[in-house]
């Protein structure tokens, strides 16, 4: 019997008031080691005392910005030195860099008053009787306990702001691709002229010196802000061109419009490069300067050569009697052949700038893939309605890219949110492919602005895009994937340059690795490509998300790729590129969106993706466990078909709400009778997903999730708590106990927007059938949850391992004898507002 997805139509009715809890307390990391903390003490002291010298002699005036980095251990919230050291009346946080690293604004006057504090930490080891655990403990004052959970503090310096030679910009920016300016972060945004007589003496120094620097560069130079939509993050394009106009400096909000007037030929003179460089690593008020990015296709080029399969098939005709399943493709334009299936066009280029090829390819695995290579590879039917996103000029052709985006990768991102807003409008488009990379490498303590504007222009248009996580440069290529897993890790341990390509580090999409097909000799069936970049991309959260099938690395004598679509003119080739994974997984996600009534929320969509996909069998040996989830993410998705059906032998519950500001849920439920055994021992096997969509500070590096949505599964205890049962998807076999914030970033997923926790019990688990799924939320130190909530998605799914047991009809009827209100997905935005 068919068993299709529930949904709970009436979430509200579980929310309560949230119990905030105590949190960690204080800890003394040098309990009994008296001698070492007060050479830790002294060295602490040392430290501040060289930076307020440094600040003090600084031409700049004698505001500077301080890394304050935290001890392993000392990572967690309750352990931040915020309460009695770094206050944010004194020095207030305003940014940080990789996991336990604080950026804080600082004076000489306010590092002594800091000094002063630590010089008051007691250096011996107070105790105090625990009347709970009956007996002593270390009780550290304030004071200690945030000294201690210091490993040292630097002043924010030139190794900071830059990692390159100005050789090697020089040699980038000459490309015209990267619209030949750096980009420069500040850590904050110098205000208008008008209203530097606001500022006190220190800040308006800092300022006037900023402005001074940049004048005293003399002819050539334009700097403007670039458009911000998260405007915490004040970001710069400064760009030395060969006019003889005096400096261009627009330093405050620049308006999103057309391009004002012709650019200047790009100045390539490495005297004047290092000027300005040297001025921007020495200022106080940079943050970071980087070199632009450069798109690049994530494929590579496809040949017509003749293959023993497939060797013809019919493109299928479009029913325009009835609706399908549609799709964006952001890419260099879709060629005639599909021109049956493309409902739209943005086309910014002129003919003579497109190459329709890597479009074509992608368009034809939506509408034919299935005729082409079969169900194992592209699950879904036949046909899909696309809209041809043609934004990225042939990149063969010299100069193509420049003439469309003088300004670089900002402008196209421009160009490509108005397309996005445009189908989304018309067309009702939610799901886009974009199969291309940004030749950066993502950064684990950056979250770079390319995945900020992608998440921003998603988030505005409640929109999803699918990105390639990009392809291994052939120089790098790893070997093919072998069967034995310790040879894999070898492999993997000898890799270069094979690291996840920006945007794909996006926290509001979804990325996309690629496998081997089948029935392919030269390599193994559902592998990781040789080819396809791995993450983990930022340390929080699992990237790629999810992985698809995207051609061999290796070419067979005849099947080549071993996957197959289109060129513009319909001849069929192969190929291979984590290009074409992200449009089989895309084209998943679409087929959902046309099953499911209404709108369906994007926390939900990710969800269904993630919470079905499966861990390709090759990579379930435990040894792999570790860098698995690098590789795949959470592994390939099924059909939608099988997502939103299932057996009677299992039940999948969504739960599509907002969590408020002091607010928790909590949703109890009964255990399946059918599982339930002598003396409430439960059986069966638990999942549960959850995708969230907190709010993001590119400022805070590797903290840039602000807000913790967590889910977990609950059963009630003999003594009337209750116990969490499931363990998070990638937990390793051994750890410490209990867990550090470390390893609960690492391995639970802890501040990750998605999260999944799983647990099968063969035997029976605990002394009830009584359970709940519990959601809270946790904010960052110093950071408030927003006014208007946080949105979520969490599903559940109940099984029987045997798939013998009715659970299905056990777990509806327990609802709906509790009064709860759940129906079939794909019709229940009828009578409820989010799904």
């Amino acid at each position: 019997m068919a068993s299709p997805i529930q949904i709970v139509l009436n979430p509200e009715n579980y929310e309560e008031a949230r119990d905030a809890g105590g949190g960690g307390g204080r800890k003394d990391f040098f309990a009994h080691r008296d001698a070492e903390f007060t050479a830790h003490r002294a060295a602490l002291m040392g430290q501040i005392d060289t930076i307020a010298g440094v600040l003090s002699a600084q031409a700049q005036g004698d505001i500077g910005f301080v890394k304050v980095i935290l001890r392993r251990e000392a990572w967690a919230k309750s352990h931040r030195p915020i309460a009695s050291l770094f206050r944010h009346d004194r020095t207030p946080v305003v940014g940080g860099g990789d996991l336990g690293v604080m950026l804080v604004e600082a004076r000489p006057g306010t590092l002594r008053q800091v000094a002063a504090e630590i010089a008051k930490a007691e250096t011996h080891t107070e105790m105090r009787f625990n009347e709970q655990k009956q007996k002593d403990e270390p009780y550290p004052s304030a004071r200690k306990s945030e000294v201690g959970a210091i490993d040292r503090i630097e002043l924010y310096g030139p190794s900071d702001r830059r990692s390159f030679s100005v050789d090697e910009a020089v040699a980038w920016l000459s490309n015209p691709m990267t619209g030949s300016s750096y980009q420069v972060e500040l850590f904050d945004s110098p205000p208008p002229r008008s209203e530097w007589d606001r500022l006190d003496l220190s800040h308006r120094r800092l300022v006037e010196s900023f402005v001074a620097g940049f004048a005293a560069l003399d002819r050539g130079l334009v700097v403007e802000r670039l458009p911000n939509r998260r405007h915490k993050q004040p970001i710069l394009s400064v760009r030395l061109d060969q006019s003889g106009d005096q400096p261009v400096l627009r330093l405050n909000d620049a308006p999103v419009s057309e391009r004002r007037r012709e650019l200047a030929a790009f100045n390539p003179d490495v005297g004047r490069h290092l000027r300005l460089l040297a001025f921007l690593d020495s200022h106080p008020l940079v943050r970071r300067i980087e070199l632009p990015g450069i798109v690049v296709r994530a494929a590579r080029p496809s040949t017509a050569v003749a293959r023993a399969r497939p060797t013809d098939v019919t493109i299928p005709v479009r029913d325009s009697r009835r609706s399908h399943p549609r799709l964006g493709i952001i890419d260099g334009g879709i060629g005639e052949a599909l021109s049956d299936w493309i409902i739209d066009r943005w086309d910014v280029l002129a003919e003579e700038d497109t190459d329709l090829a890597h479009g074509t390819f992608i368009g034809g695995l939506a509408a034919l893939g299935g005729a082409l290579n079969g169900a194992e590879i592209c699950p879904e039917p036949d046909g899909a309605e696309l809209v041809d996103v043609a934004v990225f000029p042939n990149e063969r052709k010299a100069g193509a890219f420049a003439s469309y985006y003088p300004d670089g990768l900002p402008q196209f991102f421009d160009e490509m949110e108005t397309a996005i807003s445009d189908a989304r409008a018309r067309h009702g488009v939610r799901v886009f492919n974009m199969s291309l990379n940004i030749l950066q490498p993502a950064a684990p303590d950056r979250y770079s602005p390319h995945a900020a504007r992608l998440d921003q222009i998603a988030e505005s248009n409640n929109a999803i895009v699918f990105i390639s996580a990009g392809n291994i440069q052939p120089q790098d290529l790893r070997p093919e994937w072998p069967a034995d897993a310790t040879a894999a890790l070898g492999n993997l341990a000898t890799a270069r340059n094979d690291g996840l390509l920006t945007p794909a580090e996006s926290a509001r999409n979804v990325a996309v690795g690629a496998l081997n097909p089948p029935g392919h000799d030269g390599c193994l069936p559902f592998a990781p490509t040789r080819y396809s970049r791995r993450g983990p991309g930022l340390r929080a959260g699992v990237k790629p998300d999810l992985a698809h099938i995207g051609g061999a690395g290796s070419q067979h004598p005849k099947l080549g790729h071993g996957l197959f679509s289109i060129l513009p003119d319909g001849t069929i080739v192969d190929g291979c590129g984590t290009s074409y994974a992200a449009p089989l997984a895309a084209k998943t996600a679409a087929v959902l969106d046309h099953a499911i009534e209404g709108e369906v929320s994007r926390e939900t969509l990710i969800g269904l993706l993630v919470h079905h996909a499966e861990m390709p069998t090759l990579l379930q040996d435990k040894a792999l466990a570790p860098i698995a989830k690098h590789m795949v993410g959470f592994g390939m998705p099924p059909s939608a078909d099988r997502i939103l059906e299932t057996g009677d032998h299992t039940i999948t519950l969504v739960f599509a709400s907002r969590i408020q500001r002091d607010q928790q849920i909590n949703f109890r439920f009964q255990w399946p009778a059918s599982l339930v055994g002598p003396e409430g021992k439960c059986r069966g096997r638990a999942k549960i997903t959850l995708v969230s969509t907190p709010p993001l500070d590119a400022r805070f590096g590797s903290e840039f999730v602000r807000v913790n949505i967590n889910a977990v599964l609950q059963q009630e205890q003999a003594n009337g708590g209750w116990k969490g049962r499931l363990e998070p998807l990638y937990l390793p076999s051994r750890r410490e106990a209990p867990p550090i914030e470390a390893e609960r970033i690492e391995h639970d997923l802890k501040w990750s927007p998605v999260k999944v926790l799983a647990k099968t019990f063969p035997q029976g688990v605990g002394p009830s059938s009584n359970w709940r799924l519990f959601v809270e939320y946790l904010t960052r130190a110093g950071e408030v949850m927003p006014e208007e909530g946080v949105p979520f998605t969490v599903i559940v799914t109940i099984s029987d391992p045997d798939a013998e047991q009715p659970v299905f009809n056990d777990m509806r009827q327990n609802l709906q004898a509790l009064g709860i209100q759940i129906a079939d997905i794909r019709t229940a935005a009828r009578i409820t507002p989010r799904v």
